[in-house]
Order: C-alpha cells, then structure tokens, then sequence
C-alpha cells in the first residue's frame, strides 16, 4: 500500500470499528401492555388442571440433544385427558431452558410439529463453533469485534438469527402457539436469573415482542471468557410501569423475618433493574451461571403463589390439579485423579472448577427445591376428593444410569457446540429411556390411564 494511502486507511478502520454496535433495544410504549407473558401464551386445547413443566439444562450440544429426546418421548407417548387421548407433548405448558437447552426449546416453541423434521440438521447436526469461528475471521468482523460495543456473542446471535430462526421475533414466537418458552440469562452484575418474558422487559420499558430469538438464545448460552455478554438498554421509568401486589406482599412477608423470603428476593432482584439512572445499560451472560436447570421459573411462580395467592398471573398454576416437572439434566461430571497426587490440580482445570463447583451446587440444591416446594403446594389443597393436588417430578439424568460403563461414557460427552452424530443420536435415545424409567413419570402415565 502507498506510505500516502496509509493513515487513510487506517482512519477508516478506526471510524468502522467506533461505529460497531449491538442492535438498539426495543422500546416499550406502556408497560402491562400485551405482550409475551404466561398468562397470554396457551396452546390450544390444554386441560385446565394439568400443568406440565419442562426444565432443559445447559451444556451445549449435549443438552440440546438430551432435551430434544425428551420432547420426542413425550411426542410418541400418548395418554387420556378426560377421556380424549392426547399426547403429553401436546399438553406441556412451559419449557425453561438455559443454554444449550435453549436451542431446542425456543426452535420447538417456534415451529411446533415442524421440528421433528427440521431440528437434526437446523441444528444438531452442525459445528455451530467452527461456523462462529469463520464468521469472527471474516473481513467485517475484523472493523465490529475491536468496537467494544460488538462482541462475539453478538455474532452468534447473527448466526443463530440467520441460520437457524430465520429472524423470527418473540411475536413469531407467541403467534406460533406453542408453550411458554423462557429463555434464562444471568445478570452480570448482580448474578441475578434474568429471564426472557416481557414481564422481566417491563421493568427495563423493553419490548421483547420485537427481540430476535436468535439474541435471546445467544445470551443464554453467552458463557464466559470465551464469549461476551449480550447488552441491553435500560430505559426504566419511561414507560408507566407499576410494581405488581406481589412484591408489596413479599416486603409484609419479610417485614420482621430475621432472614428474607426467596419472594423478598426476587422482588429485590427486580427492583435492582429499575434504576436507569445508576444502570443505563444491562450486560447479560449464560443463565447457568446464575441456576443450570431453569427451575428458577417454577420456583419463582410457587413463591409468588405462598405470599400472593390470588396474583391474575399465575391464573393457571392456581387452577392445576396435576403438577408434572420434567428436569432434564444433562450435567457432566468427567472423572479426575487429582486427589491421587500430592500436587494440585493444573490452573486450567482450577479455572474449570471455578465454574463448575457453584454452577453444580446451585443445580442440585434447585431440584431439591423443586421438591419442597412442589410437596408445599400440594399440602396447601385438600387431602382427597374435590381439588386435591398432585406432584410429579421426574429427572433425566446420566446419574440414573445403571449401568456404570454407560454412565462414565456419557458423563464424558464434551461441552460444545459440536458433537459427532454418533453421540448426538445416542443422547437422544438415552433420553427417552431415561424418562421412560424415571419414577415419577411412570407414576403419573399410570395415573392418566386410570383416570385418578
């Protein structure tokens, strides 16, 4: 190049990289406004008093694959419904999924029976980092990556949005008719669960109906150092927004406590976004960090429920019957000999470890949650006859392998976005096995098709 094209050259660099930038966060007009929330998404033709709720872990592919089986199994297991066979897959209200189980989850939200066809090669059957990895080292990524307000999660949500939804918003999502889809993130700075509903937008005056799919999935699976957060704006205050009864009634319930209520902490967490002033902008990364299961959701609605029984949104928690949790877990926990040598393990592997000791933590202690407060809400209804409750919490879980060999193979299925086809079908059929023999789910089929 010319010594006199040079500083010209280099200015246009510059001016490109400065004008980098994530896409401008929606804005909300009126909060409470329609819009992508619980109480709105119903697909048709549910029973009222069968509720059932579906948890996809994190970790990559691996648990996109685990959590497509299970919907499979759920889609070849039919039962009666007041009489009317049904298939269970028809009958699941809410899919909370992190990470990797985000994939399927919001591609099943979005295109319904379509995705038995389409799934394997949209997605499991792709390198989706070896695809990142050519679109970080294409031209105009060298002028957006150096930016600082472009990062390499904002190129995955290109490439999911692109390649995969097809550029469908959330209001593709809601008109499709599908389940609840909540996408978890995690907020950078407080580590509070952020969770993709237009409920969590209303505090940041956000419209999430006109949010890609392809961002929200990217946020989600955002797990650092190797990828950045996802970024919105936060304009909170501007759009009339109004803290719902619940939170009131979470501080009286607190008022006096010698230690807070899950509920008081949520309503902390969420009034902690509402400061636009102190927090012009949000940074969000991989929900797991924050809760691996997605249960937070499910924990969340029966701690709003104790403090606040007859909140309009939980409507159709308040009316079930039957509770039915399926966790699909595709925790990994890949053998070690540290502990045979009087030497420390390597800093790469504490690295790991410091990740993976409170992110497995948390996702155990959730289930065991889970339980509590699943048995609290069914004590809460009469024993027998008229409005009696019922819990069914069934896991999919490597851990439940009997079979030692297969337990360790499977344990050791890497975290990535890229599996070989091999392992990818042998997740899948593993999945339905395993909810075929979980215990609660055998439970509830018996139950179904003696009409209890």
């Amino acid at each position: 190049m010319p010594t006199i094209l040079r500083p010209a050259a280099l200015a246009l660099v510059a001016l490109m990289a400065g004008c980098a930038h994530w896409p401008a966060t929606p804005k909300l007009e009126k909060a409470g406004a329609p819009g992508y929330r619980f109480a709105e998404v119903a697909p048709k033709g549910q029973s009222d008093d069968l509720l059932v709720f579906l948890a996809f872990s994190g970790g990559g592919m691996r648990a996109a694959a685990l959590a497509y089986g299970t919907l499979e199994e759920l889609r070849r297991t039919e039962v009666p419904v007041h009489g009317v066979p049904r298939r269970l897959l028809d009958e699941v209200d809410v899919i909370s999924a992190v990470s990797g189980g985000t994939l399927a989850a919001t591609y099943y939200g979005l295109r319904g029976e379509k995705t038995f066809g389409e799934f394997e090669a949209k997605v499991l059957s792709r390198d989706l980092e070896m695809e990142l990895a050519l679109r970080i080292f294409r031209p105009d990524s060298w002028f957006r990556l150096p930016s600082g307000t472009f990062g390499k999660s904002d190129l995955f949500a290109e490439l999911y949005d692109q390649t995969v939804f097809d550029r469908a918003t959330y209001a593709d999502l809601q008109r499709a008719g599908g389940p609840f889809v909540v996408v978890q993130a995690t907020d950078v700075t407080t580590g509070a669960h952020f969770p993709y509903t237009q409920d969590q937008f209303d505090l940041i005056c956000a419209d999430l109906s006109k949010v890609k799919l392809g961002r929200a999935v990217a946020t989600s699976t955002a797990l650092p150092p190797l990828l950045t957060p996802i970024t919105l704006e936060n304009r909170a205050g501007s759009c009339g927004y109004v803290e719902p009864p619940w939170m009131a009634a979470a501080d009286a319930t607190a008022a006096g406590a010698e230690t807070q209520g899950r509920s008081e902490l949520q309503a902390r967490a969420r009034r902690g976004a509402t400061d636009a002033a102190a927090r012009p902008y949000l940074h969000l990364f991989d929900g797991g960090l924050a809760e691996n299961l997605g249960l937070n959701t499910l924990l969340g609605g029966l701690d709003i429920l104790k403090v606040s029984p007859e909140a309009p949104a939980l409507a159709r928690l308040r009316r079930a019957q039957k509770v039915v949790v399926i966790v699909v877990n595709a925790l990994r926990v890949p053998e070690v000999d540290w502990d045979r040598s009087p030497a420390p393990p390597g800093t790469s592997d504490l690295q790991d470890q410091m990740w993976s000791i409170p992110v497995d933590r948390i996702t155990l202690d959730a289930v065991e949650k889970a339980r509590e407060q699943l048995e609290r809400w069914k004590a809460a209804g009469p024993a027998a006859g008229p409005g009696h409750r019922e819990v069914y919490l069934a896991q999919v879980t490597f851990d439940d392998l009997a079979d030692p060999a297969e337990r360790d193979r499977f344990r050791k299925v890497k975290t990535s976005l890229a599996l070989p086809k091999e392992q990818v079908d042998q997740l899948r059929e593993v999945s339905g096995r395993l909810l075929r023999e979980a215990p609660g789910y055998k439970r509830l089929l018996e139950d179904l098709r003696a009409g209890r």
